[in-house]
């Protein structure tokens, strides 16, 4: 085979691994956590893009690729965003309410009475503490901390990839 010929053959496997990578990463996206007071999620990735939806700290959404400084971010209603990079991380456990109202409790197992604040509305994000069977404790921003039933929340969960 001439040097031409295997230059085009190697371009075109590059070219097929590369479109393989782009959709594995679709399929198996990375759990990330805003770790600001507040981001900008935007339409595509240019600060001059239409704000798509503002979100607090704590929010989590599952990252689908990056490029440049921003990540391509998909939220709990599977809408698909771009955020700037560094306004994420890897290093947080997060979740936000996905039902219309989440019950709050002092204690898991409904233990303790109702919290302080005794529902929480959807959309409203939180860091996870620990979890004991189907009860989850989270910690707002004001270092709060409630207990909800996990089906009450989204939690992106970290998938990984096997090969034989």
């Amino acid at each position: 085979m001439t040097y031409r010929k295997w230059a085009v053959l190697l371009a075109a496997t590059g070219a097929l691994v590369i479109g393989e990578r782009a959709f594995a990463d679709d399929r198996y996206p990375e759990p990330v956590c805003v770790s600001v007071p507040k981001a900008r999620l935007r339409a595509s990735p240019s600060t001059s893009a239409k704000i798509t939806w503002n979100v607090g700290r704590h929010m989590p959404l599952e990252r689908l690729s990056q490029q440049n400084g921003w990540s391509r971010v998909r939220d709990l209603r599977g809408q698909i965003h771009w955020v700037i990079s560094k306004n994420v991380t890897t290093n947080a456990s997060c979740a936000v309410v996905k039902v219309r109202t989440a019950a709050l409790v002092k204690g898991s197992g409904g233990n303790g009475g109702p919290a302080d604040f005794r529902v929480a509305d959807r959309y409203t994000p939180y860091k996870r503490i620990e979890r004991e069977g189907e009860w989850i404790r989270l910690e707002d921003d004001f270092r709060g901390t409630y207990w909800t039933k996990v089906t009450n929340l989204w939690i992106p969960m970290r998938r990984s990839r096997v090969s034989f």
